[in-house]
């Protein structure tokens, strides 16, 4: 199929040879086809990767909406492997989801570099913090007695010691079980608190032979958190990364809101409490002398922390989140509490005759810092440029303070892609405004201007695999009478595709009231039902809903992307509501404010775009491979009722499109639209 190439991809010189270098490996008698018998050729693959190696050849910035099928993890992973070199030529490739990662890592990167015979190494980048220090393990067994209240957390300390001692990796994601957090933040490794060559356990330290692997990889699989986290430090003068020259980034369409997270900052009463309680144990297995100034310094900082929190509180009241303005009355007095304690316990560190007490001290210390400055920017209150806001947990009553940029774009373009010969962005949903310009909101999100843009069409054969039912209940504007009617109607569509069915919602509350209000139904008709935050991990789920079959699944964001359920077990996939963001978050109140005062639209600019994203990816988790076929059912009679509703329509691939009427399915067709 061909591809659909928005504003052209604009050519470049000297990348003939190059091109037809793509078609030989990615074609049916090249060394991919000939390892795996199954490989097939696939024309978007193959223009894909002839876009991205113009790209890096060029210098260029590429945007790629690479269709579900297209194989785009190895149409850009083929040029990253021939473009990559060391010292400073690397390519860094970032993702969202941890499947994917591991997927790149474990399989493709080191087939395609067996294939291709490239002897540079690939590796995966975890945070420092994911990585166990034997060190702090081996101080904490010492200390079990200041550190924990609980008996259970003293036994789950004992069983990571003894794991790490032999783990080849000594990575959390590498344990056989989830350990509390309180026994993971006492072993776990951190910035600030290693001795480096001087540490006993230095030569069988996890996280050195991963800075090891790092530094000799010419391609590094990351996800968006640490390349974020990497440009807020190199903005401080640090970094985690080593040098590189490329960025891919994939499931790109994350990319800005992670940005706005990590490029401010937030803290929570918990977290800082937990914090705290660090601190005043680090003190216990200090040396007594001249320690009640850090003492009266710690009681200081405590009594400050829950005095703003209460306060903070109050301004939430019972919503979940709370703008805060500059004149907000909250008290001001913890970012300085803080920073005094920060500084009592660098001068206690300094007196410190244990080099493991004394590293910890300092590690609290500077953990204390970065969390009085996030709490001064949160008090500092909103800004043409930046937006605070309170966060109230609704399950644990928890309370936060928020600061973030409203607008990442700009910070992006400046500080993290200028730098760089070439940064492609793709995913399998990017394209979302109406021609010619199908990708301005990446470029809005990204602050990328001058990107080539190509979109490349699914291979599979849509119109034979795939209806669109629309079910036209109540608007979920008319909230009661909507519910009412998803769970009068929802069990007669699972049971017409005896379960095998995904139900994708955009609120917890919902979602739990439908599906105690359909459970009764769903018992009779012998379906399983499984909701997600009721006792299962995604991961788990996902197995008990290919066991269980006939089986229902309820859940929210994590299962509208990222999750891969091929073949007949999942064959209906129910979108429950147009999936608009919240309108009401602060960050979105202050884009859409900053949208009006340019003369936009903010529904049709911000909220528009990123409901059709969604939408899209919750389409997209029917049809995984070419033998799929299924039904993708709408709850949300705004799709074919409101104007709007043809962006959700038109963003889909081509497949036959009914309207259920009186039971009848009619043809969209022939329905009368309101555009």
């Amino acid at each position: 199929m061909p591809p659909d190439e928005d504003g052209g991809d604009g050519g470049g010189g000297g990348g003939g040879g190059a091109m037809s270098r793509m078609r030989e490996l990615l074609g049916p008698g090249g060394p991919i086809a000939a390892r795996h018998p199954a490989f097939e050729e696939r024309e978007c693959q193959i223009a894909m990767a002839e876009a991205v190696d113009r790209a890096f050849h060029d210098r260029a910035r590429l945007f790629v909406e690479a269709g579900t099928g297209t194989g785009k993890t190895f149409a850009y992973l083929l040029p990253a492997l021939l473009h990559a070199d060391l010292p400073d030529q690397r390519v860094v490739i970032s993702t969202w989801t941890r499947n994917l990662q591991e997927q790149l890592v474990e399989r493709d990167l080191p087939m395609l570099r067996q294939i291709l015979g490239v002897p540079l190494e690939a590796a995966l980048v975890q945070g420092r913090e994911n990585y166990v220090c034997r060190r702090r393990a081996d101080l904490a067994l010492r200390r079990t007695d200041l550190l924990f209240e609980q008996a259970s957390s003293s036994r789950e300390l004992k069983k990571l010691v003894e794991w790490a001692a032999t783990s080849p990796r000594g990575t959390r994601s590498s344990l056989d079980f989830e350990p509390r957090g309180e026994a993971w933040a006492a072993v776990r490794a951190e910035r600030g608190n290693c001795l480096g060559a001087r540490s006993p356990f230095f030569e069988p330290c996890a996280w050195q032979e991963a800075k090891r692997r790092v530094k000799d990889a010419g391609v590094l699989v990351v996800n968006h958190a640490l390349l974020l986290a990497d440009l807020k430090l190199k903005r401080a003068g640090g970094a985690v990364l080593p040098p590189y020259a490329y960025l891919i980034v994939d499931e790109a369409h994350h990319l800005e809101e992670i940005a706005a997270e990590h490029l401010g900052g937030r803290v929570s009463r918990a977290g800082l409490l937990a914090e705290l309680k660090r601190a005043q144990q680090a003190l216990g297995g200090a040396a007594e002398e001249g320690r009640s100034a850090a003492d009266h310094a710690l009681l200081r900082a405590r009594g400050a922390t829950m005095e703003l929190f209460e306060a903070a509180g109050r301004v939430a009241g019972l919503r979940s989140l709370a703008p805060l303005a500059a004149e907000a009355m909250l008290p001001r007095s913890l970012p300085e509490a803080l920073r005094e304690l920060r500084d009592r316990l660098v001068r206690h560190s300094e007196r410190e005759s244990d080099e493991s007490v004394s590293a910890d001290l300092v590690a609290r210390a500077n953990s204390l810092f970065d969390h009085a400055e996030h709490v001064a920017q949160a008090l500092a209150g909103s800004s043409d440029e930046r937006v605070a806001y309170v966060e109230r947990s609704e399950e644990s009553g928890d309370v936060a303070l928020c600061a973030a940029p409203i607008e990442p774009g700009p910070i992006l373009a400046k500080e993290l892609f200028a730098p760089l010969h070439s940064v492609v962005m793709t995913s399998a949903t990017l394209a979302v405004a109406a021609p010619p310009d199908r990708f301005s909101w990446l470029a809005r999100g990204s602050g990328i201007a001058d990107a080539r843009k190509l979109i490349l069409a699914s291979p599979f054969d849509y119109r034979r695999q795939v209806r669109l039912i629309i079910d036209p209940l109540p608007e979920p504007t008319q909230p009661e009478a909507w519910l009412d009617a998803m769970i009068e109607r929802l069990p007669g569509h699972l049971e017409r595709s005896r379960g095998r069915a995904f139900v994708l919602f955009t609120s917890k509350k919902t979602m739990e009231t439908v599906a105690d209000g359909v459970r009764a139904a769903l018992d009779r008709a012998g379906i399983a039902l499984l909701v997600q935050g009721r006792g299962l991990p995604r991961s788990r789920m996902l197995e008990e809903f290919r066991i269980a079959q006939p089986a229902a699944l309820f859940g929210l964001a994590s299962f509208w992307e990222g999750v891969d359920v091929p073949g007949s077990e999942l064959s209906h996939v129910i979108l429950t509501r147009l999936p608009f963001p919240m309108p009401d978050h602060p960050l979105e109140r202050a884009r859409a404010e900053r949208a009006t005062r340019r003369g936009q639209d903010p529904f049709m600019t911000l909220s528009l775009p990123k409901a059709v994203l969604r939408f899209k990816q919750g389409f997209g988790r029917l049809i995984r491979r070419k033998d799929d076929f299924g039904v993708v059912t709408v709850l949300d009679a705004r799709i074919i009722q409101r104007r709007y509703g043809r962006s959700f329509l038109d963003s889909l691939p081509d497949c036959p499109k009914f309207v259920l009427r009186d039971g009848e399915e009619i043809a969209l067709d022939q329905e009368e639209r309101p555009w």
